[in-house]
């Protein structure tokens, strides 16, 4: 599909180099249209020369970057106004420049991450963030939720034609409520905003609640095209 390479020139190198980002800091790439969520793995093109220069910087540096959703998708230069302030820290796993020139990073989500506030001056947007730990806290009424939601995406995943079968076997193998909710929003067809308002849910309860809603939703739509197709 495409040939792993840098293919940067010696001047943006040069360029790239001299920045010294704080180890306190992030570098943050702005995204549209997606949410990466702590535990995904997910392929992401990026096109603008700021977004471009910042994953290489992170890859020289072999350090994470936070992927964030920009507010409008037609914003081609996002600032910090045009930013949720939710994040997920992630590892670049792969990148790769297509033979056409476009460039592409495979990320790693690993943990949520809220902005307090970005670094001036940089050539690409890095910010200092607070880590957000995922809640460890568990009950038996999140339990029970979580089973349903389990429920739910497997019988979701059993309705979608040419579903594979190892995602099933995902869904079934997750057993953290946290977790769960998560991997369920990452396949889900709903609006980015909508898996970013997840993102932002750190309450387990509330973050199971909030899946399971939308996944029953989608569910019902499922089952209207198997009766209508049967």
């Amino acid at each position: 599909m495409a040939t792993e390479q840098m293919n940067t020139t010696q001047n943006n190198s040069q360029t790239n180099s001299d920045v010294k980002i704080p180890e306190d800091a992030l570098i943050i790439i702005p995204v549209r249209e997606m949410v990466l969520f702590p535990g995904a793995i997910a392929p992401i093109a990026i096109a603008r020369p700021k977004s471009v220069a910042a994953a290489q910087q992170a890859l020289r540096e072999q350090r994470p970057i936070g992927i964030v959703l920009q507010r409008s998708p037609e914003t081609e230069e996002p600032g910090p106004d045009d930013l949720y302030r939710v994040a997920t820290i992630a590892n670049i796993v792969r990148y790769i420049t297509a033979p056409d020139g476009t460039h592409h990073i495979v990320c790693q989500g690993v943990q949520r991450a809220r902005i307090l506030d970005f670094l001036p001056g940089t050539p690409f947007p890095a910010a200092r963030i607070q880590q957000i730990p995922e809640p460890t806290t568990s009950s038996p009424e999140i339990e029970a939720r979580a089973l349903n939601l389990q429920r739910l995406a497997i019988e979701a995943i059993e309705l979608l034609p040419q579903a594979p079968p190892e995602l099933s076997a995902l869904f079934q193998s997750t057993t953290a409520p946290g977790a769960l909710a998560d991997l369920a929003t990452s396949f889900m067809d709903i609006k980015p905003q909508d898996k970013q308002e997840v993102l932002e849910t750190i309450d387990l309860t509330l973050r199971v609640e909030k899946v399971s809603k939308h996944l029953a939703e989608r569910l019902e739509v499922l089952r209207g095209r198997r009766s209508r197709a049967s």
